[in-house]
């Protein structure tokens, strides 16, 4: 059974029986750490690991080299819980009728969204794609909305996926969004008969700084393992299925993207498995190191318009592994 949760704010105001004529003081606002919202300013959510795949939190900005364009630059270094922005997130998920089986378990999962990646600040908005894209929920906090919307998901009846074209359309409404940006893919590794190509789908989240995670599955092995009343009578074609096995891109889009990106890529067959991709991909979000540096300086000309690509690694610490956006987008 899904569980909702509300909370319900009780304003009193007026006289309080013994204290005639008196107000009840204004209830004191809580305190929201401040976050800089700068012009030209770039920033980079860096994750590091160690040999067994542990977070590393004791990192100071002092430890971190960080080249754009081959010249190094001096950063300023923040943690989630210490003057970040709110996090605006997109969950794509594919409705392909391919996907039928995934669906199942993926509806299972939007209470996931709230409390474990966007926190108390953020926002999150829900699309659903196959031939076509369909945004299912814009962009808020209630996470009972999050959860119903994820929860409607339908499979259509088109074998396709337009994961390229979804990912532009997601680029395009998170423009006008201040903080940071990120987009979760809930799907396979290709698209399906996108107009958009790969670099243009790759251009536009550079453009917007947005940072790709994917929870990513196979057609082919969900069906396999799926539970009989998770796939519908009138569902995905089986024999069809498993002819496009063969036909299978040999470039991993969703594993291009989350590297480009800085961000990481979940595989799950299972609903546990995805819920733990989930729970990984929430604790991995909150404990990135935001690097920030301005976009123009005088030693170089990483303000000029275009693409710059940024080098970031940890000094004399061979033995961690970091991820990072490899690029930013001047205008």
């Amino acid at each position: 059974m899904r569980r909702k949760s509300a909370i319900f704010l009780i304003v009193l105001s007026g006289n309080v029986p013994g204290t005639a004529g008196a107000q009840n003081p204004p209830p004191e606002t809580p305190q929201v750490p401040p976050f800089r919202v700068e012009s030209g300013i770039v920033q980079v959510p860096v994750s590091v690991t160690g040999k067994r795949g542990t977070q590393v939190a004791d990192l100071q900005a002092d430890d971190f080299d960080v080249l754009v364009d081959g010249v190094h630059r001096q950063i300023t270094l923040d943690r989630f819980d210490t003057g970040v922005a709110p996090i605006s997130l997109v969950v794509a998920i594919q409705a392909a009728g391919i996907s039928a089986p995934a669906i199942a378990k993926i509806r299972r999962i939007g209470g996931m969204i709230q409390p474990l990646v966007i926190g108390s600040r953020g926002e999150a908005a829900v699309l659903a794609f196959d031939n076509e894209v369909k945004w299912l929920q814009d962009f808020t906090p209630d996470s009972i909305a999050i959860d119903d919307a994820i929860t409607n998901v339908k499979p259509g009846e088109s074998m396709q996926a337009c994961m390229f074209d979804a990912i532009v359309e997601a680029a395009n409404r998170m423009k006008r969004r201040a903080g940071r940006k990120i987009l979760l893919l809930i799907s396979e590794t290709r698209d399906r008969g996108s107009k958009t190509k790969f670099d243009d789908a790759l251009e536009a989240v550079a453009r917007e700084g947005i940072e790709v995670f994917a929870a990513h599955y196979s057609a082919y092995t969900t069906t396999w393992i799926a539970k009989p009343e998770d796939v519908p009578p009138a569902g995905p074609n089986l024999i069809r299925i498993f002819t496009e096995v063969g036909r299978l891109a040999t470039v991993n889009a969703v594993q291009a993207l989350t590297t480009a990106t800085g961000g990481s890529d979940f595989p799950f067959a299972k609903e546990r498995t995805l819920e733990n991709a989930i729970q990984k991909f929430g604790a991995e979000v909150h404990s990135q190191y935001i690097l920030s540096f301005p976009q123009h300086a005088d030693a170089d000309a990483s303000g000029q318009p275009g693409l710059h690509r940024i080098e970031v690694s940890i000094r004399d610490r061979a033995d961690l592994r970091v991820r990072f956006r490899q690029s930013y987008w001047a205008n």
